[in-house]
Order: C-alpha cells, then structure tokens, then sequence
C-alpha cells in the first residue's frame, strides 16, 4: 500500500486551501470539483509527493459525506480520512475485513473524477480509510 492523499473536511474550502497554497502546497487542478452524489466540493492541493483533498459540504442544508465530521468539531478543518493506493481492491477489502478490525462504510465502487475503483473502510481505531485501484491498463 501507498499514501493517495489525506482527505480533510473545511468549513469553508477556499480559505482552507488558501491556507495549504500559503505552506507550499500547489492546486492539482484549477477548478474546484463538485461531487454531487456525496453533495460536496472538493479541491485537490499537492506538496511534493503529498497530495491533500479538501471536502466541503456543497449544500449544508442535505446530508454530505463530511457533514457528520464537521458536526462532531468546532474546527475550521479536520482531518476526514487517509488513502491508499492498492494493487487489488476486492482482495485488499476481503483481507480487512478478515481481521475484525473494520467495517464496510462504502462499497467498492467506481471513482467519479477519474476511471478508477474505490471504497471505504472504517477501522475501529483509526477512522475512516479510503482504498483506491488505478485502472488496469
């Protein structure tokens, strides 16, 4: 497994990335992305080989995947979730599974912004875990 990127919750997404550009960090992509399924905006900063994905909510008037960690925090931002890349999606999951460590938050699915697959895992200790397979060429 390999760091994809950290995934982050922000009240409001333009002050947040605002505040990575000012670290260092430089936008993946210019325009922000907005994720209609998960009813949120998303915008994608890069330092080096680190790569952050800020989330907000898009209408915080309807449920939103970051809703419920901005909800639990006063915070202007919290850290939301850690990805991986994996070689195997399906057998990655299964393996997990196995443990009795995690439970399923998302079902392996297909990415929207790029031709990949992805899913969820919430590890009892560690929190909410992204699993990501580049497509096969």
């Amino acid at each position: 497994m390999k760091l994809n990127h950290l995934g982050y919750a922000a009240r409001d997404l333009r002050t947040a990335v605002d505040g990575f550009l000012s670290l260092g960090y430089q936008k993946v992509h210019d325009d922000i992305k907005h994720h209609v399924p998960k009813n949120m905006f998303v915008q994608r900063v890069r330092l080096g080989d680190l790569v952050v994905e800020i989330m907000q909510p898009a209408d915080p008037s309807k449920p939103s995947f970051v809703g419920a960690a901005l909800d639990a925090t006063t915070e202007p931002v919290v850290l939301h979730h850690l990805c991986y890349d994996v070689d195997d999606i399906h057998k990655t999951v299964e393996q997990l599974l196995a443990t009795g460590e995690y439970s399923v938050h998302e079902e392996i699915t297909n990415g929207v912004f790029q031709k990949n697959l992805i899913c969820f895992l919430r590890h009892r200790y560690l929190g909410l875990i992204e699993f990501f397979e580049w497509p096969k060429e």
